[in-house]
């Protein structure tokens, strides 16, 4: 009976695993994320990382698959194991990133972390970096409108989309 297992990498291998227990004719299953991150001068833009870094999973069939090829792979350092036991993953997880994963396995975080209307915001840069607020208007796709408590008195201050974190 096939299972599915997590496979420890070396540090930033994940793609080299990948290749190489492909390679092997392994069933793998390498998810990613897409999200927004703060880059210096660059603003915020959207980039795509492993959802689970120095991990991914392989469907093993016990008594079949050879587990120990998995620990001299390139990229590969073993799978993860309790007890001296290799640890296999639920189906139901494995089905869960299945169906909220792209055709390549990357799931869309940016959206998860869309602001809403009434949602709780820092400022993350500029002369009201650190203050906390609430979003009370979207006025386009990249500004919105929050009000923020400044020297006692809540004001609207329309702001940037990516000054802006989620509180």
């Amino acid at each position: 009976m096939a299972q599915w297992y997590v496979i420890y990498t070396k540090p930033r291998q994940e793609a080299v695993a990948l290749e190489n227990l492909q390679r092997q004719n392994y069933t793998v299953l390498y998810p990613r994320a897409r999200l927004q991150k703060r880059k210096a001068g660059q603003g915020s833009v959207a980039v795509v990382e492993p959802l689970f870094p120095r991990y991914m999973f392989v469907r093993l069939k016990t008594g079949v698959d050879d587990f120990s090829k998995l620990r001299s792979t390139k990229g590969c350092v073993d799978l993860v194991k309790f007890g001296g036991k290799a640890s296999t993953v639920p189906d139901d997880l494995i089905d869960f990133i299945h169906a909220r994963a792209d055709a390549d396995y990357v799931i869309d975080l940016q959206r998860a972390n869309e602001l809403q209307v009434g949602g709780k915001v820092r400022v993350a840069e500029g002369p009201l970096e650190g203050f906390m607020g609430t979003i009370a208007l979207a006025k386009s796709d990249h500004r919105v409108i929050v009000l923020l408590n400044i020297m006692g008195a809540e004001r609207n201050v329309e702001l940037r989309k990516d000054q802006l974190d989620q509180a």
